[in-house]
């Protein structure tokens, strides 16, 4: 039997199944509870200190091992323990009466069922943290041992509705195969924490808890999201051979971490990632690459009800343009509305949110967000390569307006004395159709520009990506995408202006021949895609590729694209086509 979720780390694995079963479950009852209300309170003080402490010292064995990723969860944790409002809400519910455990519980509810209902992928996960810190939280209370995974020499799969973050970090990953989540999304701490161990992760099979037997060998396919049970022996035989192929290609990409990009002919070709946060940027450092092509900066303000500060923003930014060492970082500004939904910046519902106020069009609205942001990106300038790009610009006169801002900002900070990198480079993003047509327009006037194939596909094709009833009629191999981005590359050598493609479609197998045909030369993908995408465009000729989007040029369907591309396919580039 065969289920199907989304791959969240590449890798294969065949080992036996450990179900792990769902955590203890507290009660959220009201009940009498004759102590002193002062001395409950002092009761959760008392457990929020020592439960404070296993996370200062979790964190700093991590980092003394050098495991940043586990180290900064750990800190993450640390944080929502002392949040100010949490705490007060603790003690409110205290106050109504409520056990210990109770009050906990229903101060932490409080706050996941707020995140729960956004329409944002990156913030529900976040709901899992809490949850396991509200767990750990009462069980220090009430003085019981919180639950652990028991795991034996062997490697197995550990199949879970989800796993608390905590326990995750604590897993030895010479123990664990791969790790199937059938409750959390890709974006969880739990799958963040195993793929950065270098596990095959997989999220959303949603089956497979209920229907894998505890013990029985399964296959985990980490590239195609797919978990196989129930094998007959020949296709455990033939599922070894796979993860025994899939190793070595592994240990092939391992030995390309920190080497230039470039395809078979020697045509060099700079390679960036999307970043977002903290954690990505170590992975991003670890695999080496020519920097950052895409920092997602909404991170840093969902979940938020009070926006970051300017100290505060500008903190983030330097730590990330000194962490890449000299390389560039290239700063989106906040993408906004859509499916990004932010809770302190609240907006009037829309019909159709994606077509309506986001993006640039708010950012410009609202100085009191554009201002700080750009200072702080214009003061992380001084510390080492830094560019600005705009989201979602439709029209010139949008992007004027957006650079205009820019530059009467740098005159602020220049009379006030603020060091800041007098030309930085400013861009925008191409994921509207207007804009790709209007391409030669725009990269007359930026000094870079950078195709978000995510957008462009889904306003192209007038698709929801989001909407299951109409999903698949989004693909980016569409003939209408392919001319529109054909036509931003065309325009933008024609200004001498860099373009990159900075979507999905940049690391994706099948497209990476094709965008090389068609005259890409900057790639930015995400740090787990890195290691694999130079792989894949070492494998590619120019010449070949060339003629590969020539000949696509005259196809009529999304589905004669890819007839086309597996044509081409050589064999050697075939071995890592999955």
């Amino acid at each position: 039997m065969k289920s199907t979720g989304i791959p969240v780390n590449r890798g294969m694995a065949l080992a036996p199944a450990r179900i792990v079963p769902p955590w203890p479950i507290f009660s959220d009852e009201k009940r009498e509870f004759h102590t002193p209300k002062a001395r409950q309170i002092a009761s959760v003080q008392n457990a929020v200190s020592r439960l404070s402490a296993f996370y200062t010292e979790s964190a700093n064995n991590f980092y003394a091992i050098g495991d940043n990723i586990r180290g900064d969860i750990m800190v993450v944790h640390n944080a929502i323990l002392h949040d100010h409002s949490l705490q007060e809400e603790i003690a409110r519910q205290i106050h109504d009466d409520y056990a210990l455990e109770s009050a906990v519980l229903r101060a932490f509810r409080k706050y996941s069922v707020t995140l729960s209902a956004i329409d944002n992928e990156y913030l529900s996960q976040r709901v899992s943290d809490l949850d396991d810190v509200a767990s750990r939280l009462i069980c220090a209370i009430i003085g019981c041992e919180f639950p652990d995974i028991r795991l034996g020499e062997q490697p197995v799969i550990l199949i879970a509705g989800d796993i608390p973050p905590s326990v995750m970090a604590g897993l030895h990953p010479g123990q664990i195969a791969g790790v199937v989540l059938t409750a959390s999304g890709k974006t969880s701490h739990s799958a963040i924490i195993a793929a950065g161990l270098g596990i095959p992760v997989v999220a959303g099979c949603e089956d497979a808890q209920n229907l894998v037997a505890d013990g029985e060998p399964v296959f985990l396919d980490g590239h195609t999201g797919a978990l196989h049970w129930e094998l007959l022996p020949r296709e455990v035989d033939a599922f070894s051979l796979m993860a025994q192929r899939n190793d070595r290609h592994m240990e092939q990409l391992s030995h390309l971490a920190g080497q230039p990009t470039a395809t078979a002919d020697g045509t060099p070709v700079q390679l960036c990632a999307n970043g977002q946060d903290a954690v990505s940027c170590k992975e991003i450092d670890r695999c080496g690459c020519d920097g950052i092509g895409l920092f997602r900066t909404e991170f840093l303000f969902l979940g938020r009800r009070v926006p970051p500060s300017e100290e505060e923003q500008f903190f983030l930014y330097k730590s990330v343009v000194e962490a890449m060492n000299g390389k560039p970082v290239v700063f989106r500004t906040l993408d906004m509305g859509g499916d990004k939904i932010i809770p302190c910046f609240p907006t009037e519902e829309e019909a159709n949110p994606f077509m309506g106020y986001r993006a640039i069009r708010m950012y410009l609205d609202r100085e009191d967000v554009f201002t700080p942001q750009i200072r702080a990106i214009l003061r992380a300038s001084a510390f080492g390569t830094v560019r600005i790009m705009f989201p979602m610009i439709s029209n010139l006169e949008e992007f004027l307006s957006a650079k205009g801002h820019i530059l009467a900002i740098q005159k602020e900070l220049t009379a006030q004395g603020v060091a800041y990198d007098p030309h930085i480079p400013v861009g925008t993003m191409i994921e509207v159709p207007s804009a790709a047509i209007n391409a030669d327009i725009l990269s007359a006037h930026a000094d870079f520009v950078s195709i978000g194939t995510n957008d462009l596909t889904q306003y192209t094709l007038a698709v929801d990506r989001l909407n299951v009833a109409v999903s698949y009629l989004y693909n980016h191999f569409d003939p209408a995408v392919l001319r529109l981005i054909r036509h931003t590359l065309h325009a933008a050598a024609q200004n001498r202006k860099p373009c990159s493609v900075c979507g999905e479609m940049a690391a994706d197998p099948l497209a990476i021949p094709l965008l090389l045909g068609l005259g890409l030369r900057h790639f930015s993908v995400s740090p787990g895609s890195l290691l694999r995408t130079r792989k894949l465009i070492s494998l590619c000729r120019i010449d070949s590729c060339q003629k590969l989007a020539a000949d696509i040029s005259q196809a009529t369907s999304a589905k004669d694209v890819v007839g086309h591309i597996h044509r081409w396919i050589p064999e050697a580039y075939a071995e890592w086509v999955v």
